[in-house]
């Protein structure tokens, strides 16, 4: 009965760890939220009427904003907006919002990079 627990807390232990392959998030270098998406991370920044999305790979370096696509949804007093999501700078695609987001910040971001599809969602406590 030992010689079969194992390879089962082997292949357990094996499973946690590449759940956690990525890490401590990176720091929020523009002072957004931070969040894990499909092998990316994705940091959110919301102020006023802009929305922009930074996008780093799994190693932390910088995606080229040519390969991205996408939305947001973004939740400001109680309505929903989409926001088309165009390429902004080096690692970065931006949106406009109708109205200017106060408040917490809840949002959804769906991208495609490199024809890859990664999501993310992110709340803030304000």
């Amino acid at each position: 009965m030992k010689f079969c627990a194992i390879p089962l807390v082997l292949a357990l232990s094996l499973a946690s760890g590449s759940a956690l392959a990525h890490g401590e998030p990176p720091q929020a270098a523009h002072g957004g939220l931070v969040q894990e998406a499909q092998e990316l991370w994705l940091e959110l920044v919301v102020k006023d009427t802009d929305v922009t999305v930074y996008i780093l790979d799994e190693m932390r370096k910088p995606v080229p904003a040519a390969q991205v696509s996408g939305t947001a949804t973004v939740l400001v007093g109680g309505k929903s907006y989409k926001v088309a999501l165009s390429p902004a700078g080096a690692n970065s695609v931006q949106g406009k919002l109708p109205v200017a987001a106060t408040g917490q910040v809840v949002a959804t971001v769906s991208l495609k990079v490199g024809g890859k599809a990664a999501s993310a969602r992110f709340t803030n406590k304000a």
